[in-house]
């Protein structure tokens, strides 16, 4: 994992610790987790699989935030399909 991925993961543990009253990035559900979620997702699909990296590994915020965001309806039916996205980006970077 590259250094700016790291320093960019440890930005968002940082921001998801900036207020007391909950586990996303304002405290409360927002639109800025609705925002961020699709991306972590991806995130955490890709470097879990192809890279053996679990993005929220030492850091307790960005582990319960997903923990929080899997317990919310609405976002568990929207969920990606992991090894859809995973065979995606392996056709697209064209690995096996």
């Amino acid at each position: 994992m590259s250094d700016e991925a790291v320093a960019a993961l440890d930005k968002i543990e940082a921001a998801l610790s900036k207020f007391s009253d909950g586990p996303f990035f304002l405290g409360q559900f927002s639109l800025v987790d609705i925002a961020y979620v699709t991306i972590l997702e991806r995130v955490q699909i890709y470097y879990s699989n192809l890279r053996n990296y679990e993005i929220a590994k030492d850091r307790p915020n960005l582990e319960r935030y997903t923990e929080e965001m899997n317990k919310i309806e609405a976002y568990k039916q929207t969920k990606n399909v992991p090894l859809a996205l995973l065979d995606a980006a392996k056709r697209h970077l064209k690995i096996a």
